[in-house]
């Protein structure tokens, strides 16, 4: 299956609508046609990088881009300092808990259940990065999720006086649907990242087994050189290398191929 992408576009979708379910109402970004694809952003939220990802998704794919830290028209401004320490304390997103995401999953997966229903029924991709790189995992315990991709998994956070590099962030229910599901996980990482370390690969691994697990280690060398990190993170935004020979924008056509072969 072959992939074009087209030239980097950072422009913000321009059609938005507010998505509430239970207690929980954020905006959700709209664009592109064809099958459904949550894309889910990182810290520090909706950047360029973000949009020139969500721009080439939405060359073959419906997008919709939830603002996980906003509710208005226009996408929340990233200010690193202000939307970690908004993360932090949001009583949606739980940063450090070991077994719990939060409340936001739960939003987010009535959230791909429209998507699913909006773009035909058939079943929809998710992305998850960094922040809400487990998120993806929760989702793909519903049956609407065909094709969840995990890229730099950071949650949940280790802090200096506990190590939680081993953990998933779900519950022992989701664990067990998604260990005795079907769904094919694809997950991306650099080696040598600090936030997403070899023992969350591990430990997807363990719950999906090594045949369901589409897994994706890029060498430290390949990632953008101008990077915001002292180390290599983000696969698909910050790192990536808009240069089509580039490793990681290879990895962007593999997500989208992955993708492409199951909800297409």
């Amino acid at each position: 299956m072959t992939t074009a992408l087209g030239p980097a576009n950072t422009t913000p979708f321009g059609e938005h609508f507010l998505f509430q379910d239970k207690d929980i109402e954020h905006s959700v970004f709209v664009g592109g046609n064809g099958p459904g694809v949550l894309l889910m952003h990182e810290l520090p939220g909706m950047t360029p990088e973000f949009w020139r990802l969500a721009n080439w998704l939405a060359e073959h794919f419906t997008v919709w881009a939830p603002d996980l830290f906003g509710r208005k028209a226009i996408p929340t401004k990233p200010s690193l300092g202000k939307l970690t320490l908004q993360a932090c304390i949001s009583r949606e997103i739980h940063l450090f808990k070991q077994n719990d995401p939060g409340p936001v999953t739960q939003w987010l997966r009535a959230l791909a259940r429209n998507l699913s229903t909006e773009t035909g029924g058939g079943g929809v991709g998710t992305i998850g990065m960094c922040m809400t790189g487990n998120f993806a995992l929760t989702l793909a315990v519903d049956p609407w999720v065909k094709a969840p991709v995990t890229s730099q998994p950071g949650l949940p956070a280790s802090t200096p006086f506990k190590n939680r590099d081993g953990h998933l962030q779900m519950d022992a229910a989701e664990r067990t649907q998604l260990a005795n599901g079907d769904t094919d996980v694809m997950a991306l990482r650099f080696r040598g990242d600090k936030l997403c370390t070899a023992a969350r690969f591990d430990a997807i691994r363990g719950v999906v087994g090594a045949d369901r697990l589409d897994e994706h280690v890029i060498e430290d060398e390949h990632r953008h050189p101008d990077g915001p990190l002292k180390y290599p993170h983000s696969v698909l935004t910050a790192d990536l290398v808009d240069a089509d020979d580039s490793v990681t924008k290879q990895k962007l056509v593999d997500v989208i191929s992955f993708l492409k072969q199951r909800i297409a």
